[in-house]
């Protein structure tokens, strides 16, 4: 019983953002998603199936656990998130097809900038309900930290942790 809670509670911290030292950064599953991504438009079938290490994590670990359709939505979270200061915009598609071919997607100036070195502050990334709290919520800032053992945790974000602290 212990180990399926182990496995269920690491499988749940994909989804919240990290902090490494000082460095805030993006969640596991949104880093595969932002490693996938780039100033080119992109359908999220084109995102999944991205010839790389993260994509073929998303195909091979994650999308079998969470299905495509996260993904199309995932991506679609970003694009409305922050509006002119979103890390992503979108563009309608082939709107009569399904969630996976609806829009394309490209990284702004934001998201580049995210993808390359983290997150300034946690409201930059797009909320995520995940079992009762939601990842990327200021008013309650969860975030995995690595406790230097083979495990990681997720815990209340304690101060600010950004990429630029003094």
């Amino acid at each position: 019983m212990r180990k399926d809670l182990v496995e269920l509670g690491t499988h749940q911290a994909a989804f919240f953002p990290r902090v490494d030292g000082n460095t805030l950064t993006l969640s596991w599953v949104d880093e595969l998603l932002f490693a996938c991504l780039s100033k080119d438009w992109l359908t999220p079938v084109d995102v999944l199936m991205h010839r790389s290490s993260a994509g073929e994590e998303l195909r091979n670990g994650w999308g079998m656990r969470i299905g495509d359709c996260f993904l199309a939505m995932r991506l679609r979270q970003w694009a409305e998130h922050r509006g002119a200061e979103a890390a992503l915009e979108s563009v309608p598609y082939r709107t009569d097809r399904p969630p996976m071919l609806v829009a394309r997607y490209r990284l702004t100036a934001v998201g580049d900038e995210i993808k390359r070195r983290g997150l300034a502050e946690i409201a930059q990334g797009a909320r995520l309900p995940v079992w009762g709290v939601t990842a990327y919520d200021p008013l309650a800032p969860w975030v995995v930290v690595d406790d230097g053992t083979a495990h990681q945790r997720v815990q209340r974000l304690e101060g600010r942790a950004t990429q630029d602290d003094e």
